[in-house]
């Protein structure tokens, strides 16, 4: 999990933010739904890699990477789930996503959001 989440932030770097101080990746999992007790494990996890990449100070000549939480829903709200991705993408202004967490809604954002946006997606979890 570690080595996917920091090869996320590797691509978010890749993405078009190299001359940033701050590289927002977006936690886009289902904190609410039928999962949601896994999802604080894997909301650390990410937190903890994007912690680690930026207080190596190697990171993109010492920027700092950050989490931007967006809920899901887990497919049991996928117009939710789907505004929720959007908002991370063009109001947020992420540079990658970490999720979803389920294959329903992680599809239907990767078809309709991320894919669109030129958004990098690397799932925890979904199929």
């Amino acid at each position: 999990m570690k080595k996917l989440l920091l090869a996320t932030v590797a691509s978010a770097a890749l993405a078009g933010a190299a001359s940033a101080e701050e590289v927002k990746l977006g936690i886009f999992i289902g904190f609410t739904g039928p999962i949601e007790s896994l999802t604080g494990h894997m909301a650390a996890a990410a937190d903890l890699a994007m912690k680690e990449a930026s207080d190596s100070g190697k990171f993109m000549d010492g920027s700092t990477v950050v989490g931007v939480r967006a809920d899901s829903t887990c497919a049991i709200d996928t117009a939710a789930g789907t505004a929720a991705a959007e908002r991370l993408i063009t109001a947020e202004g992420i540079k990658g996503m970490i999720g979803g967490d389920c294959s329903g809604i992680t599809g239907a954002v990767l078809q309709n959001v991320a894919r669109p946006n030129g958004m990098v997606m690397i799932s925890p979890s979904a199929t």
